[in-house]
């Protein structure tokens, strides 16, 4: 079986950043097991939180399907040209969305733009795994992997996603965030490029997340598992809805499938 896996509120706790010892044990029981462990996350690959690297996982979707990483080499690697980048920084300027850059190794922030307590909570969990901040002035021409915002006080949200959806798949998170992925990018676009790799079928592969961005990869999955503390409209597309992430949701569940024992 392969089974992919989700990130930040499924691998790992949002509120404590805690990864749960049982999480650990059971990734490491699926591969001995014979079974295949792949990440599925919005997180570009240069952004993977250190301790989910040095899991035994077999492949690596990330940057919600706009990179696909296997066996050394990339099947899929498509970011922003810096030419639609520059666009992207005008827009939201434009719009006045608070917002978060994801370029090669950190974040990319915009001043002002990038001050709300959202925005300022998740650059600090990067800089304390070791990734790098910068100020869009302070870089020349970026380069943008894909970018999420955050409607601010006096942002344009339905002008800006009008702006954006004929180049991005827009994603609302809920509580006014929303991520933007290429088009024709998504973590089920990113998944059946793995199958395909792999040389495995839909019918035996299980997806377990949290979030909306989850629901794509939920509906081509053979088994779709939502996390307890997960968003309530990923547990509406789930076959399964297991305990919290720190409830050992992630062991329970593929105990509850006889993944593991």
């Amino acid at each position: 079986m392969v089974i992919f896996f989700d990130i930040d509120g499924t691998l790992v706790d949002e509120e404590t950043q805690i990864i749960p010892q049982s999480t650990v044990r059971a990734i490491h029981q699926l591969r001995e097991s014979g079974h295949t462990p792949i990440i599925n996350t919005g997180r570009p690959y240069s952004h993977l939180d250190p301790r989910v690297r040095a899991l035994p996982f077999a492949g690596w979707v990330c940057a919600g399907g706009m990179e696909v990483f296997l066996d050394g080499k990339w099947l899929q690697k498509l970011h922003m040209s810096r030419e639609m980048s520059r666009w992207v920084i005008g827009a939201v300027r434009d719009c006045r969305m608070q917002v978060i850059f994801e370029v090669e190794g950190g974040f990319l922030l915009d001043g002002a733009l990038s001050s709300c307590p959202r925005v300022v909570h998740e650059t600090a969990q990067m800089v304390k795994k070791g990734f790098s901040v910068w100020q869009t002035g302070e870089v020349s021409d970026p380069e943008i992997i894909k970018f999420v915002t955050f409607d601010g006080p006096d942002s344009r949200r339905s002008e800006f996603v009008a702006l954006m959806e004929a180049h991005f798949l827009c994603i609302d998170r809920g509580g006014g965030m929303m991520e933007f992925v290429q088009k024709g990018c998504s973590k089920a676009q990113g998944m059946q490029c793995m199958l395909a790799a792999l040389g495995a079928r839909k019918e035996d592969t299980f997806a377990i997340g949290d979030s909306t961005n989850d629901v794509t990869m939920f509906r081509i999955a053979g088994h779709a598992i939502c996390m307890g503390n997960g968003m309530e409209a990923a547990k509406r597309e789930a076959e399964f809805v297991t305990e919290s992430v720190l409830n050992d949701g992630i062991e329970k569940a593929l105990r509850h499938y006889g993944l593991i024992r």
